[in-house]
This record gives C-alpha cells, sequence and structure tokens, in this order.
C-alpha cells in the first residue's frame, strides 16, 4: 500500500466534512419532523464514525500545518454534529437547526 501524502489527506478531510455538512443540511430540512431526523441522526453517527476512521488512518510523515489546521476544522465541525445528534437522541429537536457556531471553514 503506497504511503498517504499530505495532500491525498487533505482529500480525505475534505470528503469527510462534506459528508457531515450533507447530514447538517439534511438536519436543517427535516426540521420539524422527528421520524425524519430519528433516520437522519443514524446517518449522521456513521458520518461520525466514518470520520474519525479517517482522521485515525492519517500517518504522521503527512501530517503538515495545512493537514493539521483542516484536522482542526474537522474535528471541530464533528463535534458540532454530535451536539446536535445528541440533542435529537434527547428529543430537543427544535434546537437542532441552530447553526450559530460557523464551523464551514
Amino acid at each position: 500500500m503506497p504511503e498517504m501524502t499530505s495532500g491525498t489527506a487533505l482529500r480525505h478531510l475534505q470528503a469527510a466534512q462534506a459528508g457531515m455538512k450533507k447530514v447538517r443540511q439534511a438536519m436543517r430540512l427535516a426540521k420539524g419532523d422527528p421520524d425524519s431526523l430519528v433516520r437522519i441522526s443514524r446517518a449522521g453517527w456513521q458520518s461520525l464514525a466514518a470520520t474519525h476512521k479517517q482522521l485515525s488512518e492519517i500517518p504522521y510523515e503527512a501530517a503538515s500545518e495545512p493537514v493539521m489546521t483542516k484536522q482542526l476544522a474537522v474535528q471541530r465541525y464533528a463535534t458540532s454534529l454530535l451536539v446536535r445528534l445528541r440533542r435529537i437522541a434527547r428529543n430537543e429537536v427544535g434546537t437542532v437547526d441552530d447553526d450559530s457556531d460557523d464551523l464551514d471553514d
């Protein structure tokens, strides 16, 4: 298996963030529909799991300054998604669409 480069790592991180962003957009569209939010929360959990797997697979040799900066942004985005998923699990669906965190780096 070839060694991962910084460029490849950045592409993986961007793809992970794009997947989480799609889930958050779906959550906004499903506002007011608890059944849809539960289905979307499952997809959100899978996206989080895939993101963490991708983060863990980046070797130290590929961890350049831009990669580490993007990794920080992706981790903040993942945390924001996890907060929303927790709100859905707690049945606090009215606060799911609060996008005041501005994490669209």
